[in-house]
């Protein structure tokens, strides 16, 4: 007897380790197939971020360069390592988009796996409708398919997460120790490799882990035991970068929280104000107030309810930059109303009461889980980019809990799926923007052009906007460096000191970079005037040599501006206009007065909303016929006819707002009225 139990144990083994495999496999088919359709996608980020945090895993840049990549230089770059092996390797973009959809199909595997078991009965059995039904609506998110294939690591790290989640959730059917250590090793890790998910993937765990016993004594346990799997996967992993940073600027999560670790160093632009040092508690809170994204932010309670009904909209910006529609939220909001419909429908037909599966617990425990990472995510980001894992397991729990609502109806259970599913794929089709910059799949990931001379010379690069362009390292001569500009810096702050050092130590062998804006109608770049980007290599003493400048291009869709007629030649190029610097730069007297009123002026603004100026007081900048100051989406400035004007950067839609001249600001401050609606940012006067 005992033979034929074992027998039939090994058979039921090898049945599920075949229809692992085979939901494995087709798993990661749908992501190929889904990558080689929707073409190669070299965002942004890919280009002024990912691959440079690449090749800094194998090359030391941390006291070679300076904000090369902004300020996501300094996160931990190592999930970003594969990206730069291949490039470095010279695969084809076509076998690193396989490699990338490869990887990330992962996490249509662990969505299997959650989806088993949170569905599994008594007898280890689990639904099928549940199990694809929660697989297919998860790859039916937008951004999930917007980013499968790509350099993001948002799915390669998510999908740590969710492997976290599956061992949490196949802790309450046994092996509890082991799978709670299990589970805080793998969402320590994804906390490490992306910080965002240390806030929207493994604090919301916690919940699920105090969920696995009912014993409050063994609850406690397991919690000390997950939380210290999760803090030596984070040591493990992050100890080493952080210690780096630490050594060279005295904060091992540099630039995050340095006005907690370094809260007497102006750092950027700021000018430093005078003030009572504050307390460690209060800067504590400053610090984590920086780290909130406003972008996709609800702006009061009542949007931050309404939003999974907003995310319905055919909207960009809404919860990420790109238009990216998604019903599953709204559907987890109506499911409880569901529930009640259901119970009273089954109440006056006199309908037996449905019998729930074993693993309610589990679910139910999995979706206070994901409540408390809906919260945190509308709290810190709303970006749903950082809330792929969650996703994941909105898709689990959205499906599971219809099939539970509606146990005892098998056709209604399973009408129900295909709607959900119908919808979404229908908003997929209509309200999705499914790439942010499609390319054809021929020749390398990236494909710069660079001069010989800048192949053999060695150059300090100071970039000179927001397009870091630190993706040419690589490309460019051995011994290079870059330092990240931005639009200004402030010489006499902590991070012009470090500039000016790192110009001493590479003088002469400078040069500036920046993007070209407009072409000719044959596609031929049109150079910058310098004094349109010279303004803070001059406060920094430098000037521009414009006899000595050339091009640098790579493939990509430029956004370049054209003039009207007829046009001609090829508009797959995107070009960086370089030119070598020299010392002699410097500020005129008029400049510098200017500079003082726009100061005066802005500083003025800045206190008459102060919930929205955090970041105060930032110094003005030099940008045309302005004088302006950014923040994270909106800007203020001062022209040079004595105008003072906002508009909000994000989600204006080219509105901009006067707020009277210099001259009433300096005799007597105006009110203003500023508040902030549907995400945009409102200011106006309120003397009127």
């Amino acid at each position: 007897m005992l033979a034929s139990l074992l027998t039939c144990y090994a058979a039921a083994g090898r049945s599920m380790w075949a229809e692992r495999l085979g939901a494995y496999a087709l798993c990661t088919v749908l992501a190929i197939a889904w990558t080689l359709f929707a073409g190669k996608d070299v965002p942004w980020d890919a280009l002024h971020y990912h691959l440079y945090a690449g090749y800094s895993v194998f090359h030391d840049r941390v006291a070679v360069d300076y904000f090369p990549a902004s300020s996501q230089t300094y996160f931990v770059p190592y999930a970003h390592a594969p990206l730069s092996l291949m490039v470095a390797a010279g695969w084809p973009s076509l076998a690193i988009g396989i490699a990338f959809a490869c990887l990330h199909s992962t996490a249509l595997w662990l969505t299997w796996e959650l989806a088993r078991a949170v569905s599994r009965d008594a007898e280890g059995r689990s639904r099928a409708l549940v199990v694809w039904g929660s697989v297919a609506l998860a790859l039916a998110n937008p951004v999930l398919l917007q980013a499968l294939g790509s350099s993001f690591t948002d799915i390669t790290t998510g999908a740590l997460a969710l492997g976290g989640y599956v061992a949490l959730v196949n802790t309450f059917h046994g092996h509890r120790v082991h799978r709670l250590a299990l589970a805080g090793v793998l969402l320590g890790a994804a906390a490490a490799l992306k910080m965002s998910n240390a806030v929207f993937a493994l604090i919301p765990a916690l919940p699920l882990v105090l969920g696995t016993t009912q014993n409050w004594r063994t609850r406690w346990r397991g919690l000390l035991l997950f939380a210290a799997c999760a803090a030596g996967a984070l040591v493990l992993i992050g100890g080493a970068w952080g210690y780096t940073l630490w050594t060279t600027f005295g904060n091992p999560v540099f630039p995050m929280l340095d006005g907690l670790f370094n809260p007497t160093t102006p750092v950027g632009g700021a000018v430093a104000v005078a003030a009572e040092p504050a307390s460690l508690l209060f800067r504590l809170l400053g610090a984590m107030d920086v780290m909130r994204d406003p972008r996709f932010l609800p702006s009061s309670l009542a949007e931050a309810l309404m939003r999974p009904f907003d995310m319905l909209a055919a909207r960009r910006g809404i919860h990420t930059e790109t238009m990216a529609a998604d019903m599953r939220y709204a559907a987890l909001m109506c499911l409880p109303v569901l529930w009640l419909v259901v119970a009273l429908w089954r109440r006056s037909k006199s309908a037996p009461s449905a019998a729930y599966p074993r693993s309610q617990r589990s679910w139910a425990s999995l979706a206070i889980s994901f409540v408390l990472g809906w919260v945190l995510w509308l709290l810190v980001s709303g970006n749903s980019r950082y809330f792929l894992p969650m996703a994941c397991i909105a898709a689990v729990i959205l499906v599971a809990g219809v099939h539970r609502v509606l146990t005892g109806m098998p056709h209604v259970q399973g009408f129900a799926v295909a709607m959900l599913l119908s919808v979404q794929a229908l908003l997929l089709c209509e309200a999705a923007e499914l790439r942010w910059d499609a390319q054809p799949w021929d020749g390398s990931w990236t494909q710069p052009t660079v001069s010989t001379n800048l192949q053999s010379q060695p150059f300090l690069y100071l970039s000179m906007d927001s397009q870091s362009q630190s993706f040419l390292v690589p490309s460019l001569a051995p011994g290079s460096a870059f330092v990240g500009m931005g639009v200004d810096v402030d010489p006499e702050s902590r991070d012009g000191q470090r500039i000016r050092a790192l110009i001493k130590t590479h003088s002469p062998q400078l040069r500036m970079l920046t993007s070209v804006r407009r072409v000719e109608l044959d596609g031929r770049p049109i150079a910058p005037a310098a004094a349109t980007f010279d303004y803070p290599l001059r406060r920094l003493g430098l000037r521009v040599d414009v006899s000595d400048c050339e091009y640098i291009r790579y493939r990509g869709n430029s956004d370049a501006l054209e003039q009207a007629g007829p046009k001609s030649g090829s508009r797959d190029q995107i070009y960086v206009y370089t030119c070598r610097l020299l010392p002699g730069g410097g500020l005129t007297e008029a400049e510098l007065a200017s500079k003082r009123l726009a100061d005066q002026v802005l500083d003025r603004v800045e206190s008459a909303c102060p919930d929205f100026f955090r970041s105060r007081h930032a110094t003005a900048v030099r940008n045309g016929s302005i004088w302006r100051r950014s923040y994270p989406d909106f800007a203020t400035w001062v022209n040079d006819d004595g105008f003072v004007r906002f508009a909000d950067l994000f989600r204006g839609g080219g509105d901009i707002s006067g707020l009277g001249t210099a001259n009433e600001w300096i005799k007597s401050p105006r009110p203003l009225k500023c508040w902030r609606e549907g995400g945009r940012l409102h200011v106006e006067r309120n003397d009127f």
